[in-house]
C-alpha cells in the first residue's frame, strides 16, 4: 500500500512538471521534476524532463547533468533524442567538442535526424573557428612577447634603475672631464650652475 502511494506520488510529480512545461513556466516544471527525481532517482525519464526544464529557464549546465544522468540510468524510450538535447546543452556552454560528440551519438542511433546533422556542422564550424581564434591568440601573443623582448622602452624597473644609475654616472664622468678641461685653460665661473 504504501509502495503504491509512492509511485503515485512520482506520477503526480510527473504530471504536474509536464502541465508546468506545456504552460512554458519552466521554474514550476523544474521544481516538480526534482521532486520525481528524488521520489524515483533510478527513472531516466525523470532526468531527461528535468534536463528540458533546465535548459528552457536557460541553466544549460544542470541540464547538461540531468541529460548524461539520464543516459546513464540506461533504458530510455529515445535515448537519440537524449543525445541530442544533450549536444544543444553543451553547444550552449560553447563545448562543441562535447556537443559534437553528443550530435554524432544522436545521428548514429538515428540518422535521419535533420536537426542533428545541421547542429553537428555547425558546432564542427564554430569549433574550427574557436580554434584558428586560439591559434591566432597564441601567435599574437609570441609577437607580442618577442616584440616585448626587443623593444628598449619596456624594461623592468630593475633594469630602468640600472640604465638610470649608468646614465647619471657618465653624466658625472662627461662634467668632471669638462671641467678639468675648463680649469686648465684657466677658465673659471663664480658658480657651478
Amino acid at each position: 500500500m504504501c509502495l503504491v502511494g509512492w509511485i503515485g506520488s512520482w506520477k503526480q510529480s510527473i504530471r504536474t512538471g509536464n502541465d508546468a512545461y506545456w504552460k512554458q513556466e519552466y521554474d514550476a516544471a523544474v521544481n516538480a521534476y526534482q521532486t520525481a527525481v528524488s521520489e524515483k532517482p533510478e527513472n531516466p525519464i525523470t532526468y531527461h524532463n528535468l534536463g528540458t526544464a533546465y535548459y528552457k529557464i536557460g541553466n544549460f549546465r544542470k541540464a547538461s547533468t540531468a541529460f548524461q544522468t539520464s543516459l546513464l540510468k540506461g533504458d530510455t524510450h529515445n535515448p537519440a533524442d537524449i543525445y541530442y538535447n544533450l549536444g544543444n546543452a553543451q553547444f550552449q556552454l560553447r563545448d562543441y567538442t562535447a556537443a559534437i560528440m553528443s550530435y554524432e551519438d544522436a545521428l548514429d542511433l538515428n540518422p535521419h535526424d535533420s536537426d542533428a546533422k545541421h547542429n553537428l556542422a555547425l558546432a564542427r564550424q564554430l569549433l574550427k573557428q574557436q580554434l584558428n581564434m586560439t591559434q591566432q591568440q597564441q601567435k599574437e601573443s609570441g609577437e607580442k612577447t618577442e616584440e616585448a623582448e626587443n623593444d628598449p622602452t619596456n624594461l623592468s624597473k630593475a633594469e630602468t634603475e640600472q640604465l638610470l644609475e649608468l646614465l647619471t654616472k657618465n653624466e658625472n664622468q662627461r662634467r668632471q672631464k669638462i671641467l678639468k678641461q675648463k680649469l686648465d685653460s684657466g677658465y673659471r665661473r663664480d658658480k657651478d650652475w
